[in-house]
């Protein structure tokens, strides 16, 4: 099925077909110039995984890996892999596959909830009020809307800080509201404020995101991203995504190529 409206809902885009115990494919396809975008395969990875578990188990950690670019004009299939199911926990292993090739792997991690001691010590950094900030153009993203300050960098690409929230109708299922955080984790760029016209981003190595509580995604959620180094081609950035009430929701962990331009040829 092929949708070209980038606006398209992304409730679609996430929704799998059943092939198999384990094994699932995505339905909802579209032309774009680009590879497919990381946050989309790794949202519909947690999907797949998350129908692999029990109903009382949430995610609360995902570790991916991006192997190859993936075409979003294509279908994607899923494997699931069931390693562990405990007390509390369930680890799963999912890898994805496009044209016989592994574009994707993550391992992602369900928990049972038990009570405990509650704290957080980190804050938000507030960036305004949402209707007092630009609207930042997703560009490609579905049914994402994007607010972020004016940026003292003219290099920057990716916002590093900013307001983001899903626009489509994900119903009430956690999951789903968690597929729409990942999908918007890969969204912005703690590395974007270093970098130079002599640097360039170039794809992303690895991206782990930790959940600390599911929230209702189609609310704006508060992303603070970081540098943290670069070096040896590689670069690092966190970060922490916060909730309306100051809450933090998620931290966010990403390796990304980080290297200098290859020169332009001459005319």
């Amino acid at each position: 099925m092929s949708h070209p409206d980038r606006n398209d809902s992304l409730a679609e885009i996430l929704k799998l077909e059943t092939i198999d115990l384990g094994l699932y494919r995505t339905t909802y396809h579209f032309e774009e110039k680009f590879p497919l975008y990381g946050g989309q395969v790794a949202a519909q990875a947690i999907l797949a995984a998350g129908r692999t578990v029990s109903d009382d188990r949430q995610p609360h950690s995902m570790h991916c890996y991006f192997l190859r670019g993936g075409n979003p004009a294509k279908p994607v299939v899923f494997h699931v892999a069931n390693d562990f199911d405990g007390g509390s926990f369930s680890s799963r292993r999912v890898i994805a596959v496009q044209d016989g090739e592994v574009i994707f792997n993550c391992t992602v991690s369900f928990h049972r909830h038990n009570e405990g001691p509650d704290l957080q010590a980190v804050q938000p950094q507030p960036i305004g009020d949402p209707d007092a900030l630009r609207d930042w153009d997703a560009k490609r993203l579905h049914s994402i809307q994007m607010k972020e300050p004016e940026r003292d960098n003219p290099n920057n690409f990716w916002p590093k800080d900013f307001l983001a929230r899903v626009t489509a109708d994900l119903g009430d299922d956690p999951m789903m509201h968690a597929a729409g955080l990942m999908y918007l984790t890969d969204a912005g760029s703690g590395l974007a404020e270093i970098r130079t016209q002599d640097v360039g981003f170039l794809s992303t190595i690895d991206h782990t995101v930790w959940l600390h509580r599911i929230p209702d995604i189609t609310k704006w959620a508060l992303f603070n991203y970081r540098p943290r180094r670069t070096g040896g081609g590689r670069g690092l950035y966190t970060g922490s995504v916060f909730d309306g009430d100051g809450q933090l929701i998620a931290t966010v962990a990403q390796e990304c190529l980080f290297r200098y331009q290859r020169p332009k040829a001459d005319a």
